[in-house]
């Protein structure tokens, strides 16, 4: 996964700059970019539900990223209502424009909230389980079928947050570029990139301080 990320975050950055020039030169190639961007963003999220297939913590925690980068994650990937702050300036919303983006914010938010109340549910039935661990550890626990009916109920209940918050955050970049117009769209994705990796070479430099 790490191979791929590198690869996956170099690509990320030539369509930065695909949205930018269509954006100052040739607003006729906008949608081709805005295309571009969002199947390379499926990529990505395909090859997280991958890797989730084999080994879900592992996606969840996302080792492939520094430190500093793991500080944004929100179950597994950006938080939603992030998107909102990376908008054009209100002022070049047009009025109908605004009203769709507030509503739109306050059901993402509140989205977000009972996802991350069911998140909190599921951490909760992890750390029983990691009690359960401990006592077959000790008791050598002889029900096998129903310590596997104990893994299997966390790893699901884990699961179903993850995809309710994967599922949410591609409503929220669906429904943004249908309210957004083609060159604020290519803005806003943009704007999400020159982010994205901002925070990955912060991420870097911290860690080659804390190595030297």
């Amino acid at each position: 996964m790490e191979a791929f990320f590198d690869s996956w975050l170099t690509h990320l950055d030539r369509l930065r700059t695909e949205l930018l020039h269509g954006v100052t030169h040739r607003p006729d190639l906008i949608p081709h970019a805005v295309d571009a961007f969002l199947i390379h963003y499926r990529d990505y999220r395909g090859a997280k539900a991958r890797l989730a297939d084999s080994d879900l913590l592992r996606a969840v925690t996302h080792p492939w990223l520094t430190p500093f980068e793991r500080t944004f994650l929100w179950i597994g990937g950006w938080k939603p209502s992030l998107a909102f702050r990376l908008l054009p300036g209100r002022c070049l919303l047009a009025p109908d424009q605004r009203t769709a983006v507030e509503m739109f914010r306050r059901e993402v938010e509140l989205a977000e909230h009972r996802i991350s109340e069911d998140m909190a549910g599921a951490q909760e039935a992890m750390a029983g389980h990691a009690v359960l661990v401990a006592m077959r550890a000790r008791l050598l626990y002889a029900n096998g079928n129903a310590w596997e009916a104990a893994v299997d109920e966390v790893s699901g209940a884990l699961r179903a947050v993850v995809n309710a918050a994967e599922e949410l955050r591609d409503a929220t970049l669906r429904r943004l570029v249908e309210i957004l117009t083609a060159a604020q769209t290519a803005e806003f994705l943009a704007a999400a990139v020159e982010l994205r990796l901002r925070v990955r070479r912060w991420g870097l430099r911290r860690n080659e301080r804390q190595f030297a």
